[in-house]
C-alpha cells in the first residue's frame, strides 16, 4: 500500500482503520488512537510516544456493564457456596436431621469451598479444576462401594458385636445405612430439583453429593468473576477500582445472606426445640452469624486472590489475561504489525493488541498501562522482561534464561545483572551499562553492543558471531569464568594484569569471529596437519588461509584456530581439515611403525617432525592476550642456532605432542628443559651439576613410556649435544 506521508501527529485519530497500510517512520505522537485499526500494517520506525491507545467510550460503558454483571454474579455465587451446605443446619419437619449430623456435613462442604480457595492462591486455577476433575472418577468409585457395604439393622448389630462394641447401632447410622442401600445414580437429578425447590430430599446421601456440586460450582464461579470484575474494573478507569468492587461485593453478599436466613430461629424454635424457645433463638442467631462471617471470609478470601493476580503471579495467570483479552475487544489494535524501531515511549497502551507484532527494537520505555495490553507471545508477556522494557532499569536483577530477542535496551541500567543463558539475539544494546554484568552462555548473534559499558562482565561461554557488534565498548576487564577454578581465585581474568587499552576488547572477541576451530585429543601430529592444511587450500582453489593460535588445554587436547574468509564455509572447511587430517596420520603412523628403519632413519624422521612443528609454530600470531600458549617454542628458537638450542627446541616439541605422559610430567620436563636452555656456560662445575641433574630427572621421565620414540630419540639428540654419556 502507499504512503500518503499525511501529519498525524496530535490528531484524533479514535476509531480510524489504517489496516494493511504503509506507515513506516510515519509521526503519531501525541494523537489519540483509541479503537484504531493498525492490523497488517508497517509501521517501521513510527512515532507513537504520548499517544493515547485503549477503547472508545462508547465500548467504556460496554464495559462498565458487563463489570456489574461479574460482581453481581460473584456476590450470589458467594451466598450460593454459603447457603446451599448451611440448609443442613436448617431443620425441616418432615425430614428432621440430627443437629450434630448436620453440623458435620455443613463443615465439611465449607472446608472444601475453602480449600479449593487456598488451592487457587497457592497454585492457580488451573490446577484446582485438575484436582476437581480427578475426584470425580473417585467419587463415581466410592459411592457405589459405599452402597455396596450397606447393609440391615441385624447385620450391622453383627459386625458391631465383632468389633467388641457393645452397644447397638444408633438409629443415625441405621438410617444412613438405609440411605446408602436405596441410593442410586439417577437420583441426582432428582436431589437437584428438591435442593432449587427447597423441597424435601428422599435421600440424604443424595443431598451431600449434590450439595457438594452446587457449592464448589459456585466457589469457582466466585473465583473466575470476581477475578474479572476487579481486572476489568483497573482496566476501565485510571483511577483504582478494584476496592471498590471488592467492597461492594461484601456489602452486597452480607445483605443478601442476612435477609434469607434472617428468620432461622423462628424455624429452630418450631421444629426442634418447641419446648425451649430460648435454644431454638439461640441456635437460629448463631447459624445466622455463621452466615455471615462465611460470607465475608470467602469473599475476603477470593479478594485476596484477585490482588495476586492484578500482581501477576505465576501460577494466576489464566484469568487474567482472559480479563486482558476481554477489556481488549475493540480496543487499539497492532495485530500482526511491523513495529519495528517503533517509539511508543510515555504512550498509553491499555486495552492494546499487540499480537504477532513484530516488535524488535520496538521502544517501550515510560508506556502506561502496557500490563493491561494483550501481548500474544512477544517478549512483553514475561513481566520482568515488561518491566525492563519500560523501565530501563534491570540493575541487580536475575533475567536467567529469559527472552530478550530483538529487544530495545539502549541505555539501559544492567549493572551486576545475571543474565545467565538469556536470550539476547538481534538485542539493541548500544550505550548499555553492563559493569559487572553475568553473560555466562548468553545468546548474542547478531546483538549490538556499540558503545556498552562492560567492565568486569563474565563472559563464559558466551555466543557470539561475526553479526555480533561491539565496536567501541567501554572496558577495563573482563572474566572469561562464572567461578574460579578449584582452590584457586583464578576467573580467567582478561588482561590477566592491568587493564585493557581502547579497543583491545573489540580485538579479543572480533579476532574469532573468521575462524575455524580444530580440538586434537590425543596430542597433534604437526606433519600431518601442515600437509592437511596444503590440501584444503588446494580443494577450495586457493582460498586465503592461516592458523591463528594454538592452545593446550592439558590432557593431552589442543586447540588450533585458523582463519578464513568471511564468505568461507565453516563446516565445509572443518570437515575437511578433519578428514584430510586423520589421513595423513594414518599414513604417517604405517611408517613410523615399520620395522626396517635403522635408528639414524627415525632420528630423520623424527628431525622432518620437529621441523613441521617448528613450520607450524611460525605461523601462529603471537603476542594476542586471548591466547594461552602453553609451552610454545620462544621467538629466538630457529634451525640456525646452535646444536644444543637446537636439540632442546624439537625436546621440547616432541614433549609437548607426547601423549603418553601426564600433565605432571610434562610440567616437570618442561621445567628440565627450561633449566638447560638458560645455561650460557656449561664450563663451570655448578652448571655441569645442574645439567646433570636435568638430564637425570628427563631420564626418569622419558623411562616411564616405552612407547614415546620420537622424545627419546630428541632427548638422545640433546644428551649428545652436551657432550655428557647417556
Amino acid at each position: 500500500m502507499e504512503n500518503y506521508l499525511e501529519n498525524y501527529r496530535r490528531r484524533n485519530l479514535r476509531g480510524r482503520s489504517f489496516k494493511n497500510q504503509n506507515l513506516s517512520h510515519e509521526d503519531f505522537s501525541y494523537s489519540d488512537i483509541r479503537g484504531t485499526n493498525f492490523t497488517n500494517a508497517n509501521l517501521t520506525g513510527a512515532n507513537f510516544s504520548y499517544a493515547l491507545a485503549g477503547f472508545t467510550k462508547a465500548q467504556k460503558i460496554i464495559l462498565s456493564i458487563l463489570i456489574f454483571f461479574l460482581s453481581t454474579t460473584s456476590v450470589f455465587a458467594t451466598f450460593t457456596a454459603v447457603y446451599i451446605p448451611l440448609k443442613f443446619l436448617i431443620p425441616k419437619p418432615s425430614n428432621p436431621i440430627p443437629i450434630y449430623i448436620g453440623f458435620l456435613i455443613f463443615l465439611l462442604l465449607e472446608l472444601i469451598n475453602i480449600g479449593i480457595l487456598l488451592v487457587t492462591i497457592r497454585q492457580g486455577i488451573k490446577k484446582t479444576l485438575a484436582y476437581l476433575f480427578s475426584g470425580i472418577p473417585l467419587m463415581i468409585f466410592i459411592i457405589p462401594a459405599l452402597a455396596a457395604f450397606a447393609m440391615s439393622e441385624k447385620n450391622l448389630s453383627k459386625w458391631f458385636n465383632f468389633l467388641g462394641i457393645n452397644q447397638p447401632p444408633s438409629p443415625g447410622i441405621i438410617e444412613l445405612s438405609k440411605e446408602l442401600k436405596a441410593f442410586r445414580s439417577g437420583n441426582l437429578i432428582e436431589g437437584v430439583t428438591n435442593l432449587l425447590t427447597n423441597a424435601d430430599s428422599v435421600n440424604i446421601v443424595v443431598s451431600i453429593i449434590v450439595s457438594l456440586i452446587i457449592s464448589v460450582g459456585a466457589i469457582l464461579v466466585l473465583i473466575t468473576t470476581l477475578s474479572l470484575a476487579v481486572v476489568l474494573a483497573e482496566i476501565k478507569s485510571e483511577k483504582h477500582q478494584k476496592n471498590s468492587v471488592i467492597a461492594w461485593s461484601r456489602i452486597f453478599t452480607i445483605i443478601i445472606t442476612g435477609s434469607v436466613v434472617k428468620n432461622i430461629d423462628d424455624r429452630y424454635g418450631r421444629f426442634m426445640f418447641s419446648s425451649e424457645p430460648t435454644k431454638g433463638v439461640v441456635l437460629g442467631i448463631g447459624t445466622y452469624l455463621i452466615a455471615i462471617i462465611l460470607s465475608i471470609l470467602l469473599i475476603s478470601i477470593a479478594s485476596y486472590l484477585t490482588r495476586k493476580i492484578l500482581a501477576e503471579d505465576e501460577n494466576n495467570l489464566t484469568i487474567r489475561r482472559l480479563a486482558v483479552a476481554i477489556g481488549a475487544i475493540g480496543g487499539t489494535s497492532f495485530k500482526n504489525a511491523n513495529l519495528t524501531e517503533t517509539n511508543f515511549s510515555n504512550a498509553c497502551l491499555k486495552s492494546t493488541d499487540f499480537r504477532l507484532a513484530n516488535v524488535t527494537h520496538t521502544l517501550w520505555r515510560k508506556a502506561e498501562y502496557l500490563t493491561f495490553a494483550r501481548v500474544g507471545t512477544t517478549i512483553l508477556i514475561d513481566p520482568k522482561v515488561r518491566e525492563l522494557l519500560v523501565t530501563g532499569n534491570g540493575k541487580n536483577q536475575q533475567y536467567i534464561s529469559v527472552n530478550l530477542r530483538g529487544a530495545n535496551l539502549r541505555n539501559a541500567d544492567l549493572t551486576q545483572s545475571n543474565l545467565t543463558i538469556a536470550d539476547l539475539n538481534e538485542a539493541a544494546l548500544e550505550g548499555a551499562c553492563l559493569n559487572g554484568a553475568n553473560l555466562k552462555e548468553v545468546l548474542a548473534i547478531g546483538t549490538n553492543f556499540t558503545q556498552a559499558k562492560m567492565t568486569g562482565v563474565c563472559l563464559e561461554s558466551w555466543n557470539i558471531n561475526h553479526t555480533t557488534i561491539l565496536d567501541e565498548v567501554e572496558s577495563e576487564y573482563i572474566y572469561l569464568l562464572e567461578s574460579a577454578k578449584p582452590q584457586t581465585n583464578d576467573r580467567e581474568r582478561r588482561p590477566s594484569s592491568g587493564n585493557f587499552a581502547p579497543g583491545d576488547f573489540t580485538k579479543l572477541f572480533t579476532a574469532n569471529f573468521h575462524t575455524v576451530d580444530l580440538i586434537f585429543r590425543n596430542g597433534i601430529d604437526g606433519k600431518a596437519l601442515m600437509s592437511a592444511f596444503q590440501r584444503v587450500k588446494r580443494e577450495n582453489e586457493g582460498m586465503s588461509m592461516a592458523i591463528q593460535n594454538m592452545e593446550n588445554k592439558g590432557d593431552g587436547i589442543v586447540v588450533i584456530k585458523i582463519n578464513v574468509p568471511g564468505e568461507a564455509s565453516k563446516g565445509k572447511i572443518h570437515q575437511q581439515l578433519t578428514q584430510f587430517y586423520q589421513e595423513d596420520v594414518n599414513k604417517l603412523a604405517e611408517k613410523y611403525q615399520e620395522k626396517s628403519l635403522n635408528p639414524e632413519e627415525k632420528i630423520l624422521l623424527y628431525r622432518q617432525y620437529g621441523e613441521y612443528m617448528m613450520s607450524l609454530v611460525s605461523q601462529i600470531l603471537i603476542g594476542q592476550e586471548s591466547v594461552a600458549l602453553s609451552h610454545i617454542l620462544p621467538k629466538t628458537s630457529s634451525r640456525t642456532q646452535s646444536s644444543l638450542a637446537d636439540a632442546l627446541a624439537e625436546l621440547r616439541i616432541a614433549i609437548e605432542a607426547e601423549v603418553w605422559l601426564t600433565s605432571e610430567d610434562k610440567d616437570e620436563a618442561f621445567k628440565q628443559v627450561d633449566i638447560l636452555v638458560k645455561m650460557k656456560d656449561l664450563s663451570t662445575a655448578e652448571n655441569q651439576k645442574l645439567a646433570k641433574s636435568a638430564i637425570n630427572i628427563l631420564r626418569e621421565i622419558i623411562g616411564k613410556h616405552p612407547a614415546a620414540e620420537w622424545m627419546k630419540a630428541d632427548f638422545k639428540l640433546v644428551v649428545n649435544s652436551l657432550f655428557l654419556n647417556e
